[in-house]
């Protein structure tokens, strides 16, 4: 909520602009596999049931036939659009249909002043890795394929104002690369991917294995997304985000909310490795129409980063044949091919300079915890209140429009 911007101001700055919601989760519906399926096999796909037990978390999961898969995901927006505060995940009775239904998500967004919205996955995680808890392969790729038909069916159905990204079988990069083909001949514009696959048995992301996802994404501008979260791998039948916690991240004597708030305040900053490793790297001259975006990351660290990275690589690079590498500097990398963002950030427009006004959307992370919601169209006039028009105006819908290819009215 703003306190010093009447509903006039608000118009006077934010009139005419559509708001791009830079991240947002879709919850995948009841019946996203089942509906969707192969007769022969809807009573195997995942399907929501109660979770025996309780659960710290949520009272319902998501099963494979009558073994836990994963949690339902974040969820604070109550039945009649009302968020609640203090909890990673409402009753299942009690969440808003605006996390999973498309009827109801774009009542949200009109409600807010959201013209389109970027999507990513909610119980199944932030990329593909809850697939690998899957061990039969085949019925994998089909759990996989089936989630982003869904994400087509959105977007369709939302008249490209729903865009989900779309995850991959990066276990299996033939599959990989005719899943992108498949996914770009629908419409898809973007892919989001773990950033740390070394942890699930699949090398680093510059080796001759992802070679052939980074030249297709070359090739067709499609747009990578590293989205904070995604790194680990699956945790085989936890309910809960804190099972397996280390004490290294939070003292133990904490409750449940400190906790949830600290591992959250450490999450957004979790992003500065992959970043890091893509801009003191030569990708983005083996790759240079590859689009990369941090998602819910925030930007606050980027100005520290990149003067960190300027430093090192003339402190501690002076082999000739390091060196010579890569072509540009850390900073060039990232004006050209890295796109960050921020919401709750009050004090993300002081950065702007150093991070680059092209490389910076806004966003709402909507249905989770730190959403900005109610009032964004508010959020967003008040914070680049201070901005020129021409500024606004990239932030609220410029660069995400030219990031994902929307089509704006």
């Amino acid at each position: 909520m703003t306190d010093t911007l009447n509903a006039a101001q608000v118009d006077q700055l934010m009139g005419g602009l559509q708001i791009i919601d830079g991240d947002s989760h879709f919850a995948e519906p009841a019946d996203l596999w089942t509906s969707r399926a192969p007769a022969s096999m809807k009573d195997k796909m995942p399907q929501i049931k109660k979770i025996e037990g309780g659960s710290s978390v949520s009272d319902y999961g998501w099963f494979i036939g009558d073994d836990y898969w994963t949690g339902l995901g974040g969820h604070t927006i109550a039945t009649g659009m009302q968020k609640t505060h203090g909890t990673l995940c409402l009753p299942y009775d009690q969440i808003d249909d605006s996390a999973w239904s498309v009827e109801g998500r774009v009542r949200l967004m009109d409600e807010q002043g959201v013209y389109a919205a970027v999507l990513y996955p909610n119980a199944m995680g932030f990329a593909s890795n809850m697939m690998l808890a899957i061990p039969d392969i085949e019925f994998r790729h089909l759990v996989q394929r089936l989630y982003n038909d869904a994400l087509v069916d959105y977007q369709n159905q939302s008249g490209g104002r729903l865009l989900g990204q779309a995850v991959l079988p990066t276990w299996d990069m033939a599959a990989t690369v005719t899943e992108m083909h498949r996914m770009l001949d629908a419409g898809i514009t973007g892919f989001t991917i773990t950033d740390k696959p070394h942890l699930l048995g699949q090398g680093d992301l510059d080796s001759e294995y992802f070679a052939p996802m980074w030249a297709l994404a070359n090739e067709s501008g499609a747009v990578i997304n590293f989205h904070i979260g995604s790194g680990a791998p699956p945790d085989i039948g936890k309910t809960s985000p804190m099972a397996g916690t280390t004490s290294d991240i939070y003292w133990t004597s904490f409750g449940p909310q400190r906790r949830m708030a600290i591992l959250a305040t450490q999450f957004y900053m979790s992003n500065v490795r992959i970043i890091t490793n893509l801009i003191m790297s030569n990708m983005f001259d083996r790759y240079p129409n590859v689009k990369v975006v941090s998602a819910e990351s925030g930007i606050g660290w980027v100005p520290f980063m990149l003067e960190a990275a300027e430093y090192q690589l003339d402190e501690m690079v002076t082999d000739p044949a390091e060196r010579s590498l890569q072509k540009n500097r850390p900073t060039d990398y990232f004006r050209s091919n890295v796109y960050v963002m921020s919401w709750f950030e009050k004090a993300f427009v002081k950065t702007l300079d150093d991070v680059g006004e092209d490389n910076v959307m806004l966003m709402t992370d909507i249905p989770h915890p730190t959403c900005l919601y109610p009032n964004t169209r508010e959020y967003f006039a008040e914070v680049t209140k201070g901005l020129t028009e021409v500024q606004r105006r990239k932030l609220v819908q410029d660069n995400a429009a030219r990031v994902y290819g929307v089509k704006l009215p």
